[in-house]
């Protein structure tokens, strides 16, 4: 019994000192976690502490090499501007030096900077207008025409950097003429230009241009019935001011001082009395894709001589008569910014008339015939190279018994018919096969009252350009 107690003394002292031992243990081991964490914690915290620092250390030096690239390019820009300075330098002083190395006349050389001789010879240009015609005329048995109706030489030049000269030769298969020979001084005062020599007039808008350079095959209807087939080209010289602008208008003012050789105008100017002509144009801006230009244009000369032919006596009178045309002309033209190669809209439509002061040729007394007419126009741009429109003229000269009288060439400016009139329908399509070469087709009918036959015509026109100029319109 007493061995037995013994036993169990014995175990329960090792299960408690055991339990001692283990409780020692666990504590001696959380201590060692919790002094872990620590360490792990503090070395995170510097960790994270370096690499912020290495982060602002790697902006500050990429700024820097940005700075330092910035400056290079600027240093480089500066030092290319500097040499392009001094090479041009160097090319302005070249001619000069070489003069000066010279030692004799034999050694020198003469040097024009960039302009070769051949550089000083004109642009030209030559420019054809083949005609082909289909027509039905009454009482008229001709029904076919071709020809080449203008051979146009084009030539101009600036001859220093303030002027510049053009001209242009029409040939045709029976004569060739000056048809224009001018020259033009920019900037005389800054806001005018002068222009002297022979030179087709600024009587509206297409009244200035070549016949190549026309959206039909002929010139209005009205035009050549007042100012003759070839319009109004005369000796003289030409103002145009710049009148400033008023908002999205601009004005100019265009002044010609010419010679009076218009035979349908002046005919009976014996003296030499100059001719005046003043053309106002105003063009405003009414958005990004459309523009309208209206003009204004007066003209007034003089005739001295007439034919009188009176009792079966022609008598020669000298007196001082007036003449005045005035015209009217208004553009509306939308294109498109974004597409304005393949899409607009023109129209344009013009009125001339002319008052002509005269002795009646029947009788010596004071007269004067009136005479007006006009057109529209209507065109659109189907694609780049398309284009499709009709004109339509009018004309309606003045009624007077004395027309026919020989010796005094009213026609068509009068006639002895009463309610005289005429029009005429153009309806065309242009097919611009490239910038040197376009065809058209037209069909014309002109009809009216009292004023000849019904006309109709088929066209088919060929304009070819080999030279820079194309089909410019001056």
């Amino acid at each position: 019994m007493k061995a037995i107690n013994f036993c169990v003394r014995v175990l329960v002292i090792c299960w408690l000192f055991t339990s001692l031992i283990s409780s020692v243990e666990a504590k001696s081991t959380a201590s060692e976690l919790e002094i872990r964490l620590i360490t792990l914690e503090k070395n995170f915290v510097l960790m994270q502490h370096e690499y912020r620092q290495q982060i602002a250390s790697l902006n500050e030096q990429l700024q820097q090499i940005k700075n330092e690239k910035a400056s290079e390019s600027l240093a480089n820009s500066d030092n290319e501007l500097e040499t392009l300075r001094q090479m041009a330098s160097n090319e302005t002083c070249e001619p000069k030096n070489r003069q000066l190395n010279a030692t004799n006349d034999s050694e020198r050389k003469f040097i024009a900077g960039d302009l070769s001789r051949q550089a000083e010879n004109p642009e030209l240009s030559i420019v054809g207008d083949f005609v082909y015609r289909l027509q039905s005329i009454d009482n008229l048995r001709n029904n076919s025409d071709a020809m080449l109706r203008n051979l146009g030489v084009h030539y101009e030049t600036y001859l220093d950097p303030y002027t510049k000269f053009k001209g242009a030769v029409p040939v045709k298969e029976d004569i060739s003429n000056l048809g224009e020979a001018y020259i033009t001084r920019f900037g005389l005062t800054p806001n005018m230009n002068f222009t002297i020599g022979k030179f087709r007039q600024q009587f509206g808008v297409v009244h200035r241009w070549h016949m190549a350079g026309l959206d039909q095959v002929e010139f209005p209807l009205a035009m050549r019935r007042i100012f003759g087939d070839g319009g109004i080209c005369q000796n003289g010289i030409s103002l145009e001011w710049q009148l400033g602008t008023s908002g999205k208008t601009t004005q100019e003012l265009t002044m010609e001082l010419t010679e009076s050789t218009n035979n349908r105008l002046f005919a009976g100017n014996t003296r030499g009395m100059p001719s005046m002509l003043l053309h106002l144009k105003s063009f405003r801006d009414i958005n990004d894709s459309t523009y309208q230009e209206l003009g204004l244009t007066g003209l007034a000369g003089i005739n001295d001589q007439w034919t009188i032919k009176k009792a079966g006596t022609v008598d020669i009178i000298d007196k001082t008569r007036p003449v005045y045309a005035f015209g009217i002309d208004f553009t509306h033209l939308w294109e498109p910014v974004d597409n304005m190669r393949y899409r607009n809209f023109m129209w344009r439509t013009e009125l001339y008339g002319t008052k002509k002061e005269i002795l009646e040729p029947d009788s010596g007394d004071k007269g004067s015939i009136f005479a007006w007419g006009g057109y529209t126009n209507l065109q659109w741009k189907l694609d780049r190279q398309l284009e499709s429109g009709i004109r339509i003229d009018y004309f309606e000269p003045d009624s007077q018994k004395y027309a026919a009288v020989a010796g005094l060439s009213l026609n068509p400016l009068a006639v002895v018919s009463d309610s005289p009139s005429e029009w005429q329908l153009c309806p065309y399509l242009t097919w611009q096969q490239s910038p040197w070469v376009k065809y058209r087709l037209e069909f014309d009918y002109k009809s009216g009252n009292n004023m000849g036959p019904d006309e109709r015509r088929v066209t088919l026109q060929c304009i070819w350009s080999a030279g820079p100029h194309k089909h410019d319109r001056y």
